[in-house]
């Protein structure tokens, strides 16, 4: 497939737009996660946040329905709305690891992670002629980053209401459940394209049986 041919569609619809404000809408969580960090008691401040962070998953949600319902699907849609995830999936925990402790090695993972995603997926969709569909395990994922996105921004202020050592201040737990999911989500995936990737033929043969 030609990455040409992306470009030849009417791809400037409703549900490629709402990919384009998730993107947008990492500045102001940055922004305010400056100003959060630096109130943490300021109750004002957190429903912001919250507020972005409810726009970002709404968009997530709205951008694929709305593609379907409106017969608005292109292949610039299929490839822009991952790499929309991704690019605020990785912003957050960033922003996650400067101003609100989340593990660097985690973050470090999940980076590792997404390139190879966007490796695996580039290849199948202009090497393979194959949309890559997401498993289960990365669904998981991804709602398991909108947990400890709100469970981390939250900390600062639950910390002014529960003592040290409770466990609602360590969403660390959902950093290490995070990293478990996505290895169990990797090792799926590649199992199941890895013929089609390294052994064309193989695949062929078997889609032939």
């Amino acid at each position: 497939m030609e990455f040409r041919e992306v470009f030849r569609e009417r791809w400037f619809n409703i549900s490629n737009s709402l990919s384009v404000l998730r993107i947008l809408l990492i500045p102001l969580f940055y922004h305010y996660s400056i100003d959060y960090s630096e109130h943490p008691a300021d109750v004002r401040r957190l429903r912001i946040l919250l507020l972005i962070i409810a726009l970002a998953t709404l968009t997530d949600f709205l951008d694929g329905f709305l593609a379907r319902l409106l017969g608005q699907e292109t292949r610039m849609g299929r490839y822009l709305d991952p790499i929309s995830d991704k690019l605020v999936s990785i912003s957050s925990l960033v922003i996650l690891t400067i101003f609100y402790g989340f593990p660097l090695w985690v973050l470090g993972f999940y980076i590792f992670r997404e390139i190879g995603g966007v490796w695996m997926g580039t290849f199948l969709y202009f090497r393979r002629d194959i949309q890559g569909k997401p498993n289960i395990w990365g669904k998981v994922g991804v709602f398991n980053v909108a947990l400890l996105v709100l469970w981390y921004v939250g900390r600062p202020w639950l910390s002014t209401r529960f003592p040290e050592g409770h466990l609602l201040l360590h969403p660390e737990y959902s950093a290490y459940s995070l990293v478990l999911i996505l290895s169990i989500g990797m090792i799926v995936y590649w199992v199941t394209y890895w013929d089609i990737v390294f052994h064309p033929e193989k695949a062929v043969q078997k889609e032939s049986r």
